[in-house]
C-alpha cells in the first residue's frame, strides 16, 4: 500500500481540481446574464451580422458581453473571433494569416502597420523595430510588399540619418499609390515632445525619396502640447489623414486643463497638399469626437436637443446641413450616449432607466432604418449597468 501512496494522492488531488472546477462552473452559470436585440420596428435585416461588445456590471460583479439578436456570451470563441469585420484587429489578422502564412510570419500586428490596395498588401515595420535611436545615427525602415495574386513578396529596406535622438517611433499610416509609398510615423524625442513624420518610399526603385516632419509639439515649463491623429479606421488604404495640435495649461483644482490654442490640418495623400483646417468655434468643444470616413469629417455634438452630426466634405471643401437625431434622454456627462459611424450608417444606442435602445440611422440623410432594445433575458436582478463599447459585423 505504501508503494502506490503517491500515486493516490495524484488522484486525489486530480480529482478536487477537478470538481472544483465543475462546482465554480455550476456557480458561475446560475449567475450567468445574457441580453439580446430585440427589434421593435424597422428592417430586421440591418442586425443580422451586428454583435455589440459591451461591459456589464452588478455590485462586484464584471462581465465583456458580445451581443447579438440571438443572445450574448460573455466569452468569444475562436470560431466566432475569427469571423468578427473590426479592421482594428482579429479579423484582418486572421484573413493575412489563414491565406499568406508566409508573409505574416514575424509581423508586429497592428493594424497601423498594414495597408491594402488592389494588387499589395503592404507593410512597415516600426522604423528600427520600434528601439532607441540616436541623432546622426541610421535610421531604417523595413518594407514588405506581398503581391496578392502571385503570393510572392518583395522585402528592402530604406534609411535615413536620424535628425534626433528618439526613444521610440511607431506606424500610424501607410498609403501606396503609382510607385510611390508614403509612411506616416509618430516619434517621442528623448528631451520631450512629439514629432509627425512623413517618409516618401519609391518602390520601384527601393529608396527613400524624403522625411518630411509635418508637425512638431514641445512642451514648455507653463504649457504642454499634444498631437492627436485622425484615420478612417474602417479602411486600410486612406486618402486622407487630420491631425491636430493642442497647446494647454492645467488646472489642478478640478483636475481639467485650459485650451490656450488648438490647430487642426488635413492632409491628402494623393496630392501632398497639406491645408488647416477652419472649424466653426461653436464644434471645437467637440474635436476629441471628430470621426474620418472616406472624404468626410464627422463632429458629434450631443446636447438637450440630441445628436447633431456635423460633416465637413474634403472634396467640396465645405460644410454640409448638419443632420439632428433625436435622443430618448438628453446626453449629460455620466451618461452619454453609444455612437458609431460605419458603413454609411449612423449607430446610435441608449441606457435609459435600465432600458437599452439601439436606433440605426442612414449617415448621409438621416433616416431611420431601424429601432430596437437589447433586452435582458434571464436573472431577477435589475441593479446594473451596461456599457456599450464597440459594434462589429460578423462575417458567417
Amino acid at each position: 500500500m505504501k508503494k502506490y501512496w503517491k500515486m493516490i494522492l495524484l488522484c486525489f488531488i486530480i480529482v478536487m481540481i477537478v470538481g472544483s472546477y465543475y462546482i465554480q462552473l455550476a456557480i458561475a452559470s446560475k449567475n450567468e446574464v445574457s441580453f439580446k436585440i430585440e427589434t421593435t420596428s424597422g428592417d430586421k435585416e440591418e442586425i443580422e451580422n451586428l454583435m455589440l461588445q459591451a461591459s456589464y456590471q452588478s455590485g462586484d460583479s464584471y462581465r465583456r458581453l458580445y451581443i447579438t439578436e440571438d443572445g450574448s456570451t460573455h466569452q468569444i470563441s475562436h470560431s466566432i473571433m475569427a469571423k468578427l469585420k473590426d479592421p482594428f484587429a482579429t479579423m484582418m489578422f486572421q484573413k493575412y494569416i489563414e491565406e499568406h502564412r508566409n508573409f505574416m510570419r514575424g509581423k508586429v500586428l497592428f493594424p497601423s502597420n498594414f495597408s491594402e490596395d488592389q494588387t499589395h498588401i503592404i507593410y512597415a515595420a516600426p522604423p528600427n523595430n520600434g528601439q532607441k535611436v540616436i541623432q546622426g545615427d541610421l535610421l531604417t525602415l523595413n518594407i514588405d510588399l506581398l503581391d496578392k495574386k502571385k503570393n510572392d513578396n518583395i522585402s528592402f529596406e530604406v534609411s535615413t540619418t536620424a535628425q534626433a535622438s528618439y526613444n521610440f517611433i511607431y506606424v500610424n499610416n501607410i498609403y501606396k499609390e503609382n510607385g510611390e509609398m508614403k509612411i506616416l510615423a509618430t516619434a517621442a524625442p528623448i528631451n520631450g515632445g512629439e514629432e509627425l513624420h512623413l517618409y516618401a518610399v519609391d518602390v520601384n526603385k527601393k529608396k527613400l525619396l524624403s522625411d518630411s516632419i509635418l508637425a512638431k509639439v514641445n512642451s514648455e515649463k507653463e504649457f504642454k502640447s499634444s498631437l492627436s491623429i485622425f484615420r478612417d479606421n474602417n479602411k486600410l488604404q486612406n486618402d486622407y489623414f487630420v491631425y491636430m495640435i493642442d497647446k494647454y495649461k492645467d488646472q489642478y483644482d478640478d483636475g481639467g486643463r485650459i485650451t490656450i490654442s488648438r490647430q487642426i490640418s488635413l492632409y491628402n495623400n494623393k496630392n501632398n497638399v497639406q491645408e488647416e483646417l477652419m472649424i466653426p468655434e461653436e464644434l471645437t468643444p467637440n474635436l476629441y469626437r471628430l470621426m474620418l470616413r472616406e472624404a468626410d469629417i464627422f463632429i458629434p455634438d450631443f446636447s438637450a436637443d440630441g445628436l447633431q452630426l456635423n460633416r465637413y466634405n474634403i472634396e467640396k471643401k465645405q460644410w454640409e446641413k448638419p443632420l439632428l437625431f433625436n435622443l430618448v434622454s438628453p446626453a449629460n456627462d455620466e451618461r452619454e450616449p453609444f455612437l458609431q459611424i460605419a458603413n454609411g450608417k449612423v449607430y446610435l444606442a441608449e441606457s435609459v432607466s435600465n432600458e437599452h435602445l439601439f436606433f440605426i440611422y442612414d449617415l448621409y440623410t438621416g433616416e431611420s432604418l431601424y429601432k430596437g432594445k437589447i433586452i435582458k433575458e434571464n436573472g431577477e436582478n435589475t441593479d446594473y449597468t451596461l456599457h456599450f463599447e464597440l459594434l462589429n459585423e460578423i462575417n458567417y
